[in-house]
């Protein structure tokens, strides 16, 4: 991150509109380069973000840019303040998805093992079973909200039965989960937002301490267990590495997930051509999530920090500074996909950024495809006379995009 100065032109991003509607911005901004210094924290700070398709994917990939980036996440507190909070941002460097080469190599490695496709695909059964579980309650029903009822608690159910994780525990993952989402996904971080996500993160990490401790004297079929057993010539996890992907896990599994499926189901019910369509040919699920993926991205952007100075895009980026890739535009860019605006559920060749790119590719990407085929198709397949009741307003964060709530009839 830097001081904003004269030597770069600053563009206003992130506002409240951009939260309702952060698509004309991108189509601007596209349209005027695919680099820009944009403001952060009422003009005393700035980022530089990267907004093309191409250029997001090949940042994302370049080995002179960091995901090391958690003290950076520290720079809109009150500096007196932020000794506070080493303890958060120790422990979120822990996580793989904030660790470099070779440490991230060689942890994704050993825990690639529970994430491939078909460790996913044979959950299916699972995930279907959880669907009619949250479903059933209200099949009766003459009205409903969709993220309260099904996407805000199914995601975080799925990755906590993964992780033996007791129902009784639930609510309480999903206020953790919320706290570390609104410290990650929003850049002007708050005292109260580091607060919450420490306690929260401290929360976790005591919990998963304890049932990890419980785990190695009686071992489940969860992924707990397989995390505690997995090992590759000799490499294996530390208790706090441990500990750390358990917290990171149960956070991503549900903050990107939910999103996905109300994401999902939100484009459809503002298109119900597109909802009768997918229910005529059901077979059309995959490429219509991929399509969801692209068309409302469930993560706006991600950080990275360059390690030495970088040249992107005609302009000298000096080390040490935040990047933005703005995944959320780049998968509207129209130098990539066809009609970028258009929802198509049977687009081909989808390459799009939302599950990010080259090293740090989400892990979870598979499981979540899997949990947004499955409840976004059970649902419009039960419910056929669903209708939006009332307009749609998206959660006030920045970085992860999703509604507050789908009112709809049944």
């Amino acid at each position: 991150m830097t001081k904003a100065s004269a030597a770069a032109v600053r563009k206003v991003l992130f506002t409240p509109e951009f939260v309702q509607d952060p698509y004309p911005s991108y189509r601007r901004l596209l349209e005027e380069g695919p680099l820009h210094f944009v403001d952060l924290g009422g003009g005393a700070w700035g980022v530089w973000a990267v907004f093309s398709h191409a250029d997001c994917l090949a940042a994302l990939k370049d080995p002179r840019v960091s995901a090391k980036r958690t003290g950076h996440m520290l720079f809109t507190i009150p500096p007196a303040r932020q000794g506070e909070f080493r303890e958060l941002v120790r422990m979120l460097g822990l996580w793989m998805l904030f660790i470099d080469a070779p440490e991230h190599t060689r942890l994704r490695k050993l825990m690639n093992k529970g994430f491939g496709q078909s460790a996913a695909e044979a959950l299916r059964p699972q995930v279907e079973k959880i669907v009619d579980r949250i479903l059933d309650p209200i099949a009766n029903a003459s009205s409903a909200d969709l993220v309260r009822q099904l996407s805000y608690p199914m995601p975080v159910r799925v990755i906590s039965e993964l992780l033996g994780v007791p129902e009784r525990l639930h609510d309480a993952f999903l206020r953790w989960s919320d706290a570390i989402a609104e410290f990650i996904g929003n850049p002007e971080r708050t005292i109260e937002h580091a607060e919450n996500a420490q306690n929260a993160i401290l929360a976790l990490t005591e919990f998963f301490k304890q049932a990890i401790a419980e785990r190695r004297h009686n071992k489940g079929s969860d992924l707990t267990s397989l995390l505690i057993d997995i090992e590759e010539e000799g490499e294996v996890l530390t208790e706090e590495e441990l500990y750390a992907q358990c917290v990171m896990l149960i956070w991503a599994g549900h903050e990107t997930t939910r999103n996905v499926i109300a994401n999902g189901i939100c484009s459809l019910l503002r298109e119900p051509e597109k909802m009768a369509e997918l229910r005529e040919n059901p077979t059309l699920i995959r490429t219509a999530v991929e399509e969801f993926l692209r068309f409302e991205s469930p993560i706006q952007y991600t950080a990275r920090v360059t390690k030495d100075d970088v040249d992107l895009c005609g302009v000298r980026i000096p080390k040490r500074q935040t990047l933005l890739c703005m995944l959320g535009a780049a998968n509207r860019d129209p130098k990539q996909f066809h009609d970028p605006d258009l929802l198509n559920l049977s687009r081909l060749n989808n390459q799009h950024l939302a599950f990010s790119a080259g090293p740090h590719f989400c892990i979870g990407s598979q499981l979540a495809r899997l949990e947004g085929q499955v409840a976004i198709l059970k649902t419009i397949q039960r419910f056929q006379k669903l209708r939006l009741t009332h307009r749609v307003e998206w959660a006030p964060n920045f970085g992860f995009r999703g509604p507050k709530a789908l009112l709809v009839e049944m």
